[in-house]
């Protein structure tokens, strides 16, 4: 589906301006690499242990640890790139609608300063892989532990400590913004939209176009916030996640 997306966007979007194309691409390119990574390693934490363990059940588990955990960050910071690249999209039709942006550097430079927190929390994930991930001694008792691959490998712990606690609160936080902040720009751009002297045709595409993007960022909030709240609660009380999994999985 990304790559049929990809292609409206590329082939049939002709009459879009530059800027939109490029970050609807954007999002797609980010939401692409998000989906390799979960399909490739398919991280499971185990919330049992304390620290709580994360394993490596995808085709990846056969890779160095250091590496898998790299990647266990980085999808961290292309989902909140995603969710930001929606947001700053909903926010560029705003200022067009409104007339606000004639050229190409006021975009820019909004697109700069958006992105600020989720260069921060990157920063905070490259420091976390190098405290957790790269020291000899962690992967030496790593690839110990992880001889035998058959089933899984086991590619670090994750604790709520100072860095770890600031880049997920910001990750947790932003998935929550996120369709709060996009149904309040949205909420603006259609207040402006009517006001303004655009045809039928015009107007309905404009609302079909912000409709969409307020459903991509209300998606996160219905998958990955959950899962976030259900680590918050093993980490604090220690009852396990799989304990909840098969009660929501019973009550359904």
């Amino acid at each position: 589906m990304q790559f049929i997306v990809l292609y409206f966007i590329i082939f049939l979007a002709g009459k879009m301006s530059a800027p939109f194309r490029i970050m609807l691409a954007h999002t797609s390119i980010c939401q692409l690499i998000l989906l390799f990574i979960t399909m490739s390693c398919q991280f499971r934490m185990i919330s049992s242990h304390v620290p709580v363990e994360v394993r490596v059940y995808g085709p990846l588990r056969f890779v160095r640890a250091i590496y898998t955990y790299a990647l266990h960050q980085a999808w961290q910071f292309f989902m909140f790139m995603s969710g930001m690249s929606i947001i700053v999209t909903l926010f560029f039709k705003l200022m067009t609608v409104n007339a606000m942006f004639a050229k190409k550097w006021p975009m820019f430079i909004a697109f700069c300063i958006f992105h600020i927190p989720v260069v921060f929390s990157g920063g905070l994930e490259v420091y976390l892989v190098i405290t957790a991930a790269l020291p000899a001694e962690i992967q030496e008792a790593l690839a110990l532990r992880n001889i035998d691959v058959s089933l899984y490998s086991v590619t670090g712990t994750l604790r709520l400590q100072t860095v770890s606690l600031i880049n997920f609160i910001i990750m947790v936080g932003a998935v929550f913004v996120y369709p709060i902040a996009s149904f309040l720009i949205a909420a603006r751009t259609l207040f402006l939209l009517n006001r303004n002297v655009l045809s039928k045709t015009g107007k309905a595409e404009h609302r079909s176009f912000i409709a969409g993007l307020c459903l991509q960022s209300l998606l996160p909030v219905l998958t990955y916030f959950p899962t976030f709240v259900l680590y918050v609660h093993c980490v604090l009380t220690g009852v396990f996640t799989q304990f909840w999994s098969f009660r929501l999985l019973i009550q359904f």
